[in-house]
């Protein structure tokens, strides 16, 4: 996590601290290890597995996070990127970059008809996720006393002290004992994989 990253969401906890936030509470994963009872040498890498995780993030940043999500998965021309306010920062910035790196006309330029696609015109690097967030805006004394180091690696994985589903019974304890609230909606990981 880049140095300015870290102080962007220490000084989102500073502001939360003392007062009560929704936190957003949902399971992300919970895949079914069963056939491992047929591979007991395989078990001992699935003990933990941060893919199987409990999410815990301000409730405020899961729903702007969707919104900006459907925003840009939802067009499919560049007029139609135009008209969402959510999109166009993002979508203007990536098309003006490749214009000055690549010579590709600029964002203003490009008609309303072009077609847009955001896999192909973006990629995924601009995506929030519900496995960073919790490492970025979970309470920091629930990813000392409940995270765990993540071991997964990948091209352009980024590592996150994940939060296991084991420990959800004491971590939502340990929110309320800080006078947080907690919010249960089962939509919002579907929307983050919208």
């Amino acid at each position: 996590m880049s140095s300015k990253t870290h102080d962007r969401h220490q000084d989102h906890r500073d502001r939360t601290a003392g007062l009560t936030v929704q936190y957003f509470v949902g399971t992300y994963g919970r895949t079914d290890h069963s056939w491992l009872e047929e591979h007991p040498e395989l078990k001992r890498h699935f003990e933990e597995d941060s893919q199987d995780s409990l999410e815990v993030f301000p409730y405020e940043v899961a729903l702007r996070d969707v919104e900006l999500i459907k925003a840009v998965v939802e067009p499919k021309t560049l007029g139609e990127v135009r008209r969402s306010p959510l999109a166009v920062p993002l979508v203007k910035a990536v098309y003006n970059d490749r214009a000055a790196v690549d010579g590709e006309p600029p964002f203003d330029d490009l008609g309303d008809d072009v077609p847009f696609d955001w896999y192909d015109d973006l990629g995924l690097f601009w995506r929030p996720g519900p496995r960073l967030r919790t490492a970025e805006l979970a309470p920091a004394s629930l990813l000392a006393d409940f995270g765990r180091e993540d071991r997964a690696y990948g091209m352009d994985y980024e590592r996150a002290t994940w939060l296991p589903l084991d420990d959800q019974d004491a971590i939502e304890a340990a929110l309320r004992e800080m006078g947080h609230e907690i919010v249960y909606d089962d939509t919002i990981l579907n929307r983050y994989l919208a």
